[in-house]
């Protein structure tokens, strides 16, 4: 899917809804510096899935995204990305304000609960008796939040809840 600023692709993984969406996952190369898409009333959280890092200018504030590391910021904000070691993906979640709540985080072996799971590294996810073996950016997805047990590697866990409107 193109970005709304027409800058790059993205890959959509998971999304609730139509247009518009209330909650979307994608894996989005990025390949030069510049500015993020505005996206009022979004919420945003991103976690870096390649080796080289994104330096985020959020607000004029700089976050040094690493692999593995999640940023949160709001469609609002006013975003610029430079890539100091060259182009990498990340893995995105947007909620739209109002209409879904929602999170993400990296973890490594255990058990996470989580509507998405994306491989940080290659890494072995079991859901329900099922064993995945998943390659880096490779994706589990469900339409609820499920119990798994990572038992190899890292992932990203995104966890999102769509709201129901009131009756």
């Amino acid at each position: 899917m193109p970005w709304a600023n027409g800058r790059g692709t993205s890959y959509e993984v998971a999304r609730c809804g139509g247009d518009p969406w209330s909650w979307r996952v994608a894996i989005a190369p990025v390949v030069e510096d510049g500015p993020f898409s505005s996206l009022p009333g979004v919420d945003r959280w991103l976690a870096v899935i390649d080796d080289a890092p994104i330096v985020l200018e959020i607000n004029g504030a700089e976050h040094a995204a690493r692999r593995g590391e999640v940023v949160a910021f709001t469609g609002e904000s006013q975003v610029t990305a430079r890539l100091p070691d060259g182009p990498t993906r990340d893995c995105g979640l947007m909620v739209r304000r109002g209409m879904a709540s929602g999170g993400m985080h990296v973890t490594g072996p255990g058990r996470v609960e989580g509507t998405v799971l994306v491989a940080l590294d290659q890494a072995i996810v079991c859901v329900a008796g099922q064993r995945m073996d998943l390659r880096q950016g490779d994706a589990v997805v469900s339409d609820e939040p499920v119990e798994a047990d990572v038992t190899s590697g890292r992932v990203v866990v995104v966890t999102v809840e769509a709201r129901r409107p009131a009756p």
